[in-house]
């Protein structure tokens, strides 16, 4: 099945998740958030074709204090969707007008 997730239930041990990550600096970061909060975790990584994917198995009573640790850690590294501010507000003064146009033309049709 497709997951577009960053974590999975553990292949061999019922009542554990596996979180993965590409980079070695958001393994890190996660890395630091569980022992800040002192979750029970474990990590391995595999390198295959020059492409290392490091693993974090945890259990699934600590699951919900682990999901915001992924959350904060995805958070830290991700990029705008439209990185050019310029472009970005230009796009949102654009869509404000278009909603502020259609509110009026239904408050006028009334």
């Amino acid at each position: 099945m497709f997951n577009i997730t960053n974590f999975f239930d553990h292949p061999t041990r019922p009542g554990h998740t596996v979180f993965r990550f590409y980079e070695k600096e958001r393994a890190t970061a996660f890395q630091k958030l569980l022992e800040k909060e002192n979750v029970w975790f474990e990590h391995d990584y595999h390198t295959e074709n020059e492409k290392t994917i490091y693993f974090f198995g945890v259990k699934n009573g600590s699951l919900k204090v682990v999901n915001q640790c992924n959350y904060l850690t995805n958070a830290q590294f991700r990029k705008p969707l439209i990185p050019n501010s310029y472009f970005r507000w230009t796009i949102f003064v654009i869509t404000t007008i278009i909603i502020v146009l259609a509110i009026l033309g239904y408050v006028n049709q009334i």
